[in-house]
């Protein structure tokens, strides 16, 4: 997993009306099946895999964030939020980036499975 903290002297991800929450996302996949079951299931292995996919994500980010953050305050400012990012593979599918805000001062951090370039420092 790769993570990247943004704050502490660099801008900080605050825009977060961009980005669905976790409980959000998971009612627009629910939909999304909704309208071709058959191929929903082929393509992501069914809700339920999906599902627990994205629950191990956020569940690593929140143990992580809290973790790094035990000596300030890790209050969240929103729920976790949730982006699809593509593999880049020849399975033409996507996978999930789970982002956190700290309350305080709104510091973010990014958790991806795959690397981000241009959050890198």
């Amino acid at each position: 997993m790769h993570i990247y903290w943004l704050g502490g002297g660099l801008f900080p991800l605050d825009w977060e009306f961009c980005f669905l929450t976790v409980s959000e996302y998971k009612e627009k996949l629910i939909e999304k099946r909704e309208s071709n079951p058959d191929y929903f299931d082929l393509q992501t292995g069914g809700l339920d895999k999906l599902f627990a996919l994205i629950d191990k994500r956020v569940t690593f980010a929140l143990n992580n964030f809290n973790e790094e953050l035990k000596k300030y305050s890790h209050e969240l400012r929103c729920p976790p939020m949730i982006i699809p990012i593509p593999r880049g593979d020849a399975s033409n599918g996507a996978d999930f980036m789970i982002i956190l805000k700290r309350d305080e001062d709104g510091d973010t951090a990014v958790y991806s499975p795959y690397p981000i370039s241009y959050l890198e420092k």
